[in-house]
């Protein structure tokens, strides 16, 4: 059996851990996928690249689920050495798998046009979260505000899409508490950042000094030490995917502002190259909406032609824009044109 047809075996049903982990036939048709999986480039996210073993717990946590182990892994980030799931993830679960009988609904309140900046604190403007469970006359509901919002807002929408990002905290906070078993102990980048960065303590007693190599110990010189810290470079895939929807300029401004202000900041590890990524994902996005209205103005013109002078002059600019749009875009403004020279013809 090949690999594609494994995944959309093993896609059919659920499992449980206990079958991943014991069940021979199961776990091997899983290393031989994390095996394909992990050779990915485009595939699948960087810090699963080369890396076997996460490929590995992503796939048994896809399985679980019900999901394409790719598609999970996709929705994956690196936070501190901890794997992250993103929301739009957790969501998707809750509503294929939670015993809910609708699927979950957004309710926003309060003046969100005072909601000025990814700092902002308003006690009386949030979103309510809700979904009915199977058995249930009335929906459960989770209430969430801005006040209620932790200090980690490392996403860039935090400042250009406040409501969408705390729509996603609720649901996550909503599943987390509701329905646990589903989500099965997942976190998203946003709540491990906001575990905090405290550095494990060693609890272990030590063994008591004595004899003549404990006075040798006291009256050497005490010198500092301290471990080299692992470097975590921050992952930029999920805000590459974030500045790929991006379809209005005025939502440009702010991430740029964010994607600056995260290289300024000596906390965040973030690769050069990975920025100039950023940069330049973010100038093709500004320069591919400025195209996209600009198409959608000059098809606007060419409904509106009233004459054949006016057919003439749309076609001359049209021409002219043949190297800035694609070959597909420029025939349909042609076809259009050609049909609305018709319709003038056929009036006289």
């Amino acid at each position: 059996m090949d690999n594609h047809n494994e995944i959309a075996v093993m896609e059919d049903q659920q499992y449980s851990p206990q079958q991943i982990t014991l069940d021979d036939n199961l776990f091997n048709k899983c290393y031989r996928l994390a095996q394909v999986m992990a050779s990915g480039k485009c595939t699948i996210p960087k810090h699963l690249q080369g890396s076997e073993g996460d490929c590995f717990a992503v796939i048994g946590q896809a399985l679980r689920w019900g999901m394409d182990p790719f598609a999970v892994a996709q929705k994956t980030h690196l936070v501190s050495g901890t794997l992250g799931y993103e929301a739009q993830l957790v969501i998707a679960v809750i509503n294929n798998r939670a015993p809910i009988s609708d699927r979950i609904k957004f309710e926003y309140f309060g003046d969100w046009s005072k909601v000025k900046s990814k700092e902002d604190k308003s006690d009386d403007v949030g979103v309510i979260c809700r979904a009915t469970v199977i058995g249930d006359d009335e929906p459960t509901e989770l209430s969430l505000t801005m006040a209620q919002v932790g200090t980690v807002r490392n996403s860039p929408l935090w400042a250009a899409d406040p409501r969408q990002q705390l729509a996603y905290l609720a649901a996550k906070r909503f599943s987390r508490l509701h329905f646990p078993d589903v989500i099965m102990g997942v976190y998203t980048p946003d709540e491990l950042a906001d575990r905090g960065n405290e550095a494990p303590r060693n609890i272990t007693p030590s063994a008591k000094n004595a004899g003549a190599s404990a006075l040798l110990d006291r009256v050497k010189p005490k010198q500092a030490t301290a471990e080299a810290p692992v470097i975590e470079y921050y992952d930029t895939s999920e805000l590459l995917g974030t500045i790929e929807q991006i379809t209005d300029v005025k939502q440009i401004g702010p991430i740029g502002q964010e994607i600056k202000a995260m290289v300024e900041n000596e906390a965040i590890n973030i690769k050069s190259e990975d920025v100039d990524e950023l940069r330049q994902a973010l100038a093709d996005q500004k320069q591919s909406i400025i195209l996209a209205d600009e198409y959608d103005n000059i098809m606007k013109h060419v409904k509106a032609c009233e004459s054949l002078d006016d057919v003439e002059r749309m076609r001359g600019l049209i021409d002219d824009k043949k190297q800035d749009f694609d070959e597909g875009d420029i025939k349909m403004l042609n076809d259009t044109l050609d049909v609305v020279a018709e319709d003038i013809g056929a009036k006289g």
